[in-house]
């Protein structure tokens, strides 16, 4: 017969999961919130979960870095961030960020492009400060920034 303990773990974990995708380490750090909860039991229903194709670290990144690019063009070093609190490693995300052939200096040429009537009344002795503020707060590498905060405000 199976735990009751164990049944209502992953009754918890299965409705988590049907609001939206969450990595092995916010799951488990919800699971430990529950009442009885053990990190051996823990361990079984993340193991469990796996096994079934539920949570996938590699493809909660692989998500998180085509979101990025494709609907709030944020840089490297945001989605990073961001995919740090939530449990997954900078080198992860930086290899899968690789592995995905992502030129990031297109992506904020694009941002820029995307953003350029946020900068048309800007003075010309503010613009490379705005639009430098404007890149770090997307994400962007510092080199990066540099390059394209200098650019003429034409998109």
């Amino acid at each position: 017969m199976e735990d009751p303990v164990y049944r209502n773990l992953m009754n918890y974990a299965m409705r988590a999961l049907s609001r939206r995708a969450h990595t092995s380490f916010e799951l488990r750090e919800k699971l430990g919130k529950r009442p009885y909860c053990t990190p051996q039991l823990e361990d079984q229903v993340l193991a469990r979960l796996q096994e079934l194709g539920l949570i996938n670290d590699e493809n909660y990144v692989r998500h998180a870095i085509e979101e990025a690019v494709r609907y709030k063009l944020q840089g490297r070093y945001k989605l990073a961030s961001r995919l740090q609190r939530k449990g997954i490693s900078f080198e992860e995300t930086n290899t899968l960020w690789a592995e995905a052939g992502i030129s990031e200096q297109e992506l904020a040429r694009e941002a820029l492009k995307r953003a350029h009537k946020r900068f048309a009344s800007v003075p010309p002795e503010k613009l490379y400060q705005r639009r430098a503020q404007f890149l770090a707060s997307r994400g962007f590498s510092p080199e990066i920034i540099f390059e394209l905060a200098k650019v003429s405000q034409k998109p």
